[in-house]
């Protein structure tokens, strides 16, 4: 049998042909090798949002198996930041290799959990995590809005958010990804209004306390002045508004009102007031009870606003007792305050409205949220 050989234009030398193809297969096998090893240090979208759940320690050692390596601490927003930076096993770690790694991580770490930044100058990798996201259940409601570029993407899913940005650092384009984990309370733990605050978002409503009991609405402070709001359990004695001041990803609380009277889109007309609400505050206070109550808690008398006020019924913060009148606003209404004494009355008190007969209870109560200092330190 004839041996297959292959001559070079020169016939300098002959090669078996199954010599070639070996050496191809070769090639081929390292050229798979070297893009796998390259892909290994990617983090796919399901590893990103699995790093989430676990403890501080276990997430940096999974990036120091990455090749990652701590890189310092940086200023990311209030917060700061561990820095983790990408070096290939050939590379020498130098102070300003990071300019040629092209991946980084920050850990920014909180009371209970931390939030993860992915940076990479990979638009394929950046646009490939964010479609994987998507197809987990991360939904971005204006996406597709073609009217206006945005500056940041928010995408959320249960108890999950990420934020998708592109950052420009010294003429550079660094593809950022911010992924958080909500903690949310526990059943046995929600108790008082207070406890609300920590669901900052329509999404994380949703996901606790399940689709048919959170709705989106609108809310009208006046004529022109609107607000987007999430309404949890409507038309209950539980019910609550949470008005966003992030309106457009329906996030972050600006005031949530229980009790009281509300202009909602969904219910023009509406005037329905339901006489007590069963969200109490840490102190006693909740909405409809009476201000013989009120005023029993606070220990002290209390200075509110009259008929010719431009809030009427407004407890004013600067009232002095064991309630704190400073965080919270607090509306008064009245069953018997048609006179023109109440209607020009700018300042009342309540030991002398109670001592005239009048019959005020809270009609509203408006929390609003605690903001961290601003610079946290890392938890360590």
């Amino acid at each position: 049998m004839k041996l297959l050989t292959y001559t070079n234009q020169n016939n300098a030398f002959e090669s078996p042909l199954w010599l070639k193809t070996m050496k191809i297969l070769l090639l081929i096998s390292y050229l798979i090798a070297s893009t796998t090893i390259a892909y290994s240090q990617e983090f796919s979208a399901d590893k990103l949002v699995d790093m989430l759940s676990l403890s501080l320690p276990k997430t940096e050692s999974q990036l120091l198996n990455k090749k990652y390596a701590y890189a310092g601490t940086v200023l990311h927003g209030d917060t700061t930041a561990k820095l983790y930076e990408y070096y290939p096993a050939n590379a020498v770690i130098k102070k300003k290799a990071a300019d040629a790694v092209g991946k980084k991580f920050l850990i920014s770490a909180y009371n209970q959990t931390y939030s993860l930044t992915y940076q990479t100058l990979s638009k394929i990798e950046f646009t490939t995590i964010i479609k994987a996201l998507k197809k987990k259940g991360f939904k971005c409601d204006y996406e597709t809005d073609s009217t206006a570029r945005r500056v940041c993407y928010v995408y959320q899913h249960q108890d999950y958010t990420a934020e998708a940005s592109v950052q420009n650092w010294q003429d550079t384009a660094w593809y950022t990804l911010v992924l958080d984990k909500k903690i949310l309370p526990v059943e046995q733990d929600l108790h008082f209004a207070e406890d609300l605050l920590q669901f900052t978002s329509h999404e994380y409503l949703v996901y606790y306390f399940g689709a048919k009991n959170v709705t989106k609405d609108v809310y009208y402070f006046g004529e022109k002045d609107i607000a987007s709001c999430s309404v949890l359990l409507s038309n209950t004695d539980r019910q609550v508004i949470f008005v966003w001041s992030d309106a457009l990803n329906n996030r972050n609380i600006n005031n949530l009102l229980i009790g009281g009277q509300h202009k909602l889109k969904s219910q023009p007309g509406n005037e329905k007031n339901i006489a007590e609400n069963k969200w109490w505050l840490k102190c006693g206070l909740h909405a409809g009870m009476p201000l013989f109550d009120l005023r029993s808690i606070n220990q002290k008398n209390i200075a509110f606003c009259g008929g010719d006020a431009p809030n009427p019924g407004l407890v004013s913060p600067e009232s002095t007792g064991e309630i704190n009148f400073k965080n919270k606003d607090v509306i008064l209404g009245c069953m018997n305050c048609g006179d023109d004494q109440y209607q020009t009355t700018k300042i009342m008190y309540a030991d002398k409205a109670m001592e005239d007969g009048r019959i005020f209870f809270v009609l509203t109560i408006v929390l609003y949220p605690v903001l961290p200092p601003p610079g946290l330190v890392l938890v360590k």
